[in-house]
């Protein structure tokens, strides 16, 4: 299994016996300081350097039957030592991947997918693949939740920095019910719910009502920050309600999102607590009414 290192693979094994590698990586997958992510199941072919760390080639097949080759450090994509000189090509393996977007062919679930958590594959590609060929294993990691989960982790987020700073504003109290009922929301109350709210018209650049500015005047808080802050919230949602959605934007959104609350000492909510819903599976998500209750109670 491949996990993702905070710094290149080549700098953290440089300089390294290569008996420790593995170990490194169990290590460091025990003491939580690597996270896994979505994962593309591929095959390691063939062995072709004993250069250290060791290197292999790899090759992923897309859903046109496309096989995509390309080198990498054996350490990085293998802990359990089966891939050296002497192993039996090809070896089944995993590597990971990041969602873009989701559509359907032909009745099939196609997800398109880069390699950019990893650095392998072709610079700038994008794999369109079937469900079967992705897998994910917690922890999470933002960019696996579907829409509505990612938006659920903005409202649960913004809502604990309002109580932090003590922002007691009923413009974004019932904002953040109006997006919450988004979470529900069928065909049939799809336009009643998409003009119920003002601040979710409000477009960018737009002043926040004079309610909301007065209520965070005194509280150190630019009017500038938590406006660019509020669009976001809403963007998540709104932003890709009419046309293709693509996975950045939302992500976007709520990075935006979480670096204007972090500042405040609230980071973002934990993707842990949304893995319900993910976007491999639906990449709007599909939440029930049980589901939105316990996300809505997240302290």
């Amino acid at each position: 299994m491949l996990w993702i290192l905070a710094v290149s693979a080549g700098e953290v094994f440089e300089d390294l016996p290569q008996a420790y590698v593995g170990q490194i990586l169990a290590d460091a997958v025990g003491s939580g300081t690597m996270r896994s992510v979505l994962m593309l199941r591929g095959r390691a072919t063939r062995w072709l350097a004993d250069d250290f760390p060791g290197w292999v080639e790899v090759a992923v097949t897309d859903v046109d039957g496309v096989v995509h080759r390309f080198t990498e450090k054996a350490a990085v994509i293998d802990a359990d030592d089966r891939l050296h000189a002497r192993a039996q090509y090809p070896v089944d393996i995993e590597v990971a991947c990041r969602p873009h977007t989701r559509h359907v062919r032909r009745d099939e679930a196609i997800n398109v997918v880069d390699l950019s958590p990893w650095g392998g594959g072709e610079v700038g590609s994008r794999y369109a693949v079937t469900r079967d060929l992705l897998s994910w294993r917690a922890p999470g990691v933002h960019s696996d939740l579907s829409v509505r989960a990612r938006q659920a982790t903005a409202l649960v987020t913004f809502r604990r920095w309002r109580e932090e700073v003590g922002l007691d504003a009923v413009d974004l109290a019932s904002l953040e019910d109006h997006l919450w009922e988004w979470m529900t929301v069928g065909p049939e109350t799809f336009r009643a719910w998409y003009e119920s709210h003002p601040l979710a018209a409000m477009g960018e650049g737009e002043q926040l009502p004079r309610t909301v500015r007065d209520a965070v005047a005194g509280r150190g808080i630019g009017q500038d920050s938590i406006r660019d802050a509020v669009h976001a919230l809403v963007a998540i949602t709104y932003g890709g309600l009419f046309g293709g959605i693509e996975s950045d934007w939302s992500l976007g959104e709520l990075e935006t999102v979480g670096r204007f609350t972090a500042r405040h000492g609230v980071p973002l909510a934990s993707a842990d607590e949304f893995v319900d819903s993910l976007w491999i599976d639906d990449d709007w998500g599909r939440p029930d009414d049980a589901l939105v209750a316990r996300w809505r109670e997240s302290r």
